[in-house]
């Protein structure tokens, strides 16, 4: 007797990314979720979990290695719960070049995480640097002096979906002029905006906010921000990096902060030496927190069913040719997760 046929497994990783609507979508397309709600599988523990499944939703904080995707067996197709997976998922190149497939969810988190750069631009503005303090407090004096972002300059660099929403935000709802920066002009985007592209180092001295926009860093590649370009900007400057902190040098902006009177926001941390002297004089100039931009139960949603979705069409059509979900430009990938 014949035992009865099992529907392809899709594995979704993750404790609150990927939601349960999105599993039971990937059920109705006839595959059968393999949910791990872990967001921090480490590589052997990934491996465990992988091998034998057809797809692959990537919706925790684990790192997919050259290692994993040359051990596991069947996979057929990725897809990244988010934007940039060149950043978050070391082996893609590896991946690919083995026959699977590699699928985003371009532009699922823009506004999300569009929304999330102007309250850290808030943030910034009003001096809230510092921890937060209770409701009543019995401490006397004046709350930190704050400006206001209405007539504020703002260079974007990077315009990209997010780069964009950013400037639209803050041009159309804080009255802000806004100009950018970025390899490529974007002119449909420029025009239906009124944006105007600059050269970076024209871009930094014109600004009174700077706020990173590009895809995240390559490895080996030097940061977006470093001493020259800190020297560049006006004293002053606020700077807000909602891609990934190392597109940041720590050193210089430690040195900024202190003699230039920069303060700077990131949405995430760092990590080594640098960063440690950094946040080790204290949190003035500076906000950080875990990274949350992206999520928020509207982006959580758009980006695990486009990834879903791109997974289940892939392997509905056995195309195990290797496939890009994002294009390689400014237009397409914002450095978000």
């Amino acid at each position: 007797m014949n035992a009865p046929r099992r529907d392809p497994e899709i594995l979704i990783t993750g404790t609150d990314l990927v939601p349960d609507s999105v599993v039971d979508y990937v059920r109705a397309r006839g595959y059968t979720p393999r949910r791990v709600r872990r967001d921090d599988l480490s590589e052997d523990e990934l491996i465990a979990v992988l091998d034998g499944a057809l797809g692959y939703l990537l919706g925790g904080w684990e790192t997919p290695t050259d290692r994993v995707f040359e051990t596991v067996r069947g996979l057929a197709a990725i897809g990244f719960v988010g934007t940039d997976y060149q950043l978050y998922v070391p082996g893609w190149r590896r991946a690919r070049q083995l026959g699977m497939a590699v699928v985003s969810a371009p532009g699922a988190n823009a506004v999300s995480v569009a929304e999330y750069t102007l309250l850290l631009m808030l943030g910034l503005a009003r001096g809230r640097t510092g921890a937060v303090g209770p409701a009543r407090t019995t401490a006397v004096g004046a709350p930190p002096l704050g400006r206001a972002l209405r007539g504020r300059r703002l260079g974007v660099i990077g315009l990209g979906r997010i780069g964009a929403e950013v400037a639209r935000i803050a041009g159309q709802g804080f009255g802000m002029e806004v100009r950018y920066s970025a390899p490529r002009p974007n002119p449909a985007t420029a025009r239906a905006l009124g944006l105007r592209r600059c050269p970076k180092p024209e871009l930094l001295g014109w600004s009174d906010i700077v706020s990173l926009h590009r895809p995240g860093p390559a490895t080996g590649e030097a940061p977006e921000l470093g001493a020259e370009e800190f020297t560049a900007m006006r004293p002053g400057t606020l700077v807000i990096d909602t891609v990934h902190p190392a597109l940041v040098d720590f050193a210089a902006l430690l040195e900024a902060i202190e003699h230039r009177q920069v303060r700077c926001a990131f949405d995430g941390q760092g990590e080594g030496p640098a960063w440690d002297a950094l946040t080790a004089r204290g949190s003035h100039g500076l906000i950080a927190g875990p990274t949350a931009g992206y999520h928020t139960l509207e982006a959580n949603e758009a980006a695990s069913r486009t990834a879903a979705r791109a997974v289940c069409d892939l392997l509905d059509a056995q195309r195990h040719a290797p496939l890009l979900g994002t294009v390689d430009d400014e237009s397409d990938q914002d450095g978000a997760r």
